[in-house]
C-alpha cells in the first residue's frame, strides 16, 4: 500500500529577502524590518507591518500589505492589494495593482491595470495599460499606444 505524499512550502529568509517554493498556503512576512523582495509563481503572500521598500519579481502571485514607502512590480499576471504605496513601478504585463493611495505611478509594459482613490503623478509608457484614479488631481503622462488613463473631473 501507497501513502500519499506530503508536500511542504520551504521558506528562506536572507537578508531581508524572501524566497519560497511553490505551495498552495499564504506565506505571511513581516516586512517592518526592512526591504522585502518576494518572488516566484503562483504564490501567495502576506506582508504585515509598514513596509520600506517592496520589489515583487515573478509571475501569478497574489500580494495584499498595508503600506509601503516603495512597491515595484516586475512580474506577470500579479495581482497586488495595498492601502498606501508611495512610489510605485510596474515592468511587465497582465499586472493588475489596487491601492487606496499612492504618490506616483510610473507603468512600462503592456495590459497592466491599475486603480487608485488618490494619485498625484502617472507616467504611463507601453500598449493597452489602464490607469484609474477616483479622486484628487493627478498629473498625467502617456506615451504608447491604446492605454487608458481616466482621472477624476477637476472642479
Amino acid at each position: 500500500m501507497r501513502l500519499p505524499a506530503l508536500v511542504l512550502s520551504v521558506v528562506a529568509v536572507t537578508a531581508a529577502t524572501l524566497v519560497a517554493t511553490p505551495a498552495s498556503a499564504a506565506v505571511v512576512v513581516d516586512c517592518s524590518t526592512g526591504p522585502v523582495t518576494v518572488r516566484g509563481t503562483d504564490e501567495v503572500y502576506t506582508l504585515t507591518g509598514a513596509c520600506s521598500k517592496v520589489t515583487v519579481r515573478g509571475s501569478g502571485l497574489k500580494v495584499s500589505l498595508t503600506s509601503a514607502t516603495a512597491l515595484t512590480l516586475r512580474s506577470s499576471d500579479t495581482v497586488v492589494r495595498a492601502d498606501r504605496a508611495g512610489t510605485v513601478r510596474v515592468i511587465g504585463a497582465g499586472n493588475r495593482l489596487t491601492a487606496q493611495r499612492a504618490t506616483s505611478l510610473t507603468v512600462r509594459g503592456s495590459t497592466n491595470r491599475t486603480t487608485f482613490e488618490r494619485l498625484r503623478k502617472v507616467t504611463v509608457r507601453g500598449a493597452g495599460n489602464r490607469v484609474v484614479v477616483r479622486r484628487g488631481r493627478t498629473e498625467v503622462r502617456v506615451v504608447g499606444a491604446a492605454n487608458i488613463v481616466r482621472v477624476a473631473k477637476r472642479r
